[in-house]
């Protein structure tokens, strides 16, 4: 009897469920839906474990030769990698961002139809390159759901003390444009090739902006000037 699907079944469930809890903390703050969710989110790592043990035994190697299977062995490292951040940093709201893409993910991979493993995949220098490949799109997907969690709270802050989300402002504006040319300038030097009197005139260009901005910072009015 194959048990990984009914294993992963069980992961997907607890993270769904998981994912309400997180949801209904962001909005409501209560102590105990967070424990809820914690919980939750425990028993569905602890499902997708032993799914993936069972998976690597009854295949005969690592849950990594096949996208379905790398997909949610990324999947595995997310929730450990959210787990541990939030109880080290003690943000309780990072799970209501970071378990839909975890959700997303597990139904997308457990959908999926199995494929015959490549030759190469024998070889164990491809398991660690493959290995260390997840574990880097893992962090990308954590980095994605703090950077989504400190948009918004930015943009909560900004109404609380501005009044407005979006306002127009002379340091913002002139760093943006800076920020631009600097762009511009390194995808020149690296994609089109800009070298010599090119090169320098945007450097100058760039330069001429940043001291743009410092004035702006200082003599104009706005919620970042002096």
């Amino acid at each position: 009897m194959v048990m990984h699907p009914y294993l992963q079944n069980i992961a997907i469930i607890a993270y769904v469920c998981a994912m309400g809890l997180a949801l209904a903390h962001l909005v409501q703050r209560q102590a105990y839906v967070h424990r809820l969710a914690v919980l939750a989110t425990l028993v569905g790592w602890i499902a997708h474990t032993l799914a993936l043990v069972v998976l690597a035994i009854e295949i005969g190697g690592p849950p990594l030769g096949t996208l379905p299977n790398a997909v949610s062995v990324v999947v595995w490292v997310v929730v450990l990698l959210e787990m541990l951040v939030e109880r080290q940093s003690g943000v309780t709201v990072l799970g209501a961002f970071v378990l839909p893409v975890v959700v997303v993910l597990s139904l997308k991979s457990s959908v999926a139809r199995p494929v015959t493993l490549a030759p190469a995949l024998g070889n164990a220098w491809i398991w660690i390159h493959i290995a260390l490949a997840l574990v880097g799109i893992a962090a990308f997907v954590l980095n994605f759901a703090g950077a989504i969690m400190y948009l918004l709270q930015d943009a909560v802050w900004a109404r609380t003390a501005w009044g407005s989300v979006f306002a127009f402002d002379p340091l913002a504006f002139f760093s943006l444009v800076a920020w631009l040319i600097y762009a511009g300038t390194l995808a020149g030097r690296a994609a089109g090739g800009w070298h010599g009197r090119r090169a320098a005139y945007f450097a100058i260009v760039g330069f001429a902006a940043l001291v743009v901005t410092l004035g702006a910072g200082f003599f104009l009015p706005g919620r970042h000037g002096a």
